[in-house]
């Protein structure tokens, strides 16, 4: 790369990319059907997979059930909550 090309790349409108990238994905899930996001989650866990082939470890696995265990139970009281 040259001195130019880094320095593009460096004044970047970097706001602007993330504007863009956020209302495509925005507009992306508000279309997308249910067997359309698990392929997605699917690509992206393989993904991952391929960036730490050990991810999820055991303690990083036991911290997800846990954060999933709380969101249930939150949900859970809501809708008694609202039941009531």
């Amino acid at each position: 790369m040259t001195s130019t090309e880094i320095r593009a790349f460096q004044e970047r409108d970097w706001r602007l990319i993330e504007r863009s990238k956020s209302d495509y994905w925005v507009s992306q899930k508000a279309t997308m059907t249910p067997a359309a996001i698990l392929e997605l989650a699917g690509e992206l866990f393989d993904y991952a997979r391929t960036l730490k082939p050990d991810w999820p470890n055991p303690s990083e696995r036991d911290a997800d059930l846990a954060s999933h265990s709380r969101v249930a139970s939150m949900l859970h009281r809501a809708a008694e909550n609202r039941a009531r």
